[in-house]
């Protein structure tokens, strides 16, 4: 059964953890007049999700290229919010646990496994056009000759 994928929000990542949280990483070690990181991280968590699913090649991909399927909702979060700690942790301001590194390891293998075709996740609502895929070129079949001479034949030259 099909059902509509979902497009992860910056409420999304509220709702999962602490408001201050979510408000110190869109806004802490900015330029002048650089944007809010976020919403870049949320696209790129995304397309990464997205790119798995596809390599796994037992579901179709959602027409809509910015949602994921409701059941990874929690791990595109958990993987925005690393990849937005990260940013701070460059300057050592927000270094991750333990338990969220193991959390972090978990959840790629996850993916991994997705992109194996080990684990299928649920049918979009508004599947995508199945890609047109060129036939394979077949490869040259080249065959040794049967030799005339044999060692044998061979004594005295």
């Amino acid at each position: 059964m099909s059902v509509p994928w979902l497009t992860l929000t910056l409420a999304d990542l509220s709702v999962s953890k602490a408001a201050a949280l979510v408000t110190a990483l869109q806004s802490a070690a900015l330029g002048a007049g650089q944007p809010d990181p976020l919403p870049e991280v949320i696209v790129n968590v995304t397309q990464r999700i997205r790119m798995e699913i596809a390599a796994g090649g037992k579901t179709r991909l959602s027409a809509t290229t910015t949602t994921l399927p409701p059941s990874l909702k929690s791990l595109a979060v958990r993987m925005v919010l690393r990849e937005g700690q990260s940013r701070l942790n460059a300057v050592g301001a927000l270094p991750l646990s333990e338990d969220e590194r193991q959390e972090s390891r978990d959840d790629l293998r996850f993916l991994e496994r997705i992109a194996k075709g080990e684990i299928t996740v649920e049918e979009p609502d508004d599947p995508a056009a199945t890609p047109t895929v060129q036939a394979a070129t077949p490869s040259p079949l080249i065959t040794a000759r049967d030799r005339r001479f044999t060692r044998d034949d061979q004594d005295g030259i």
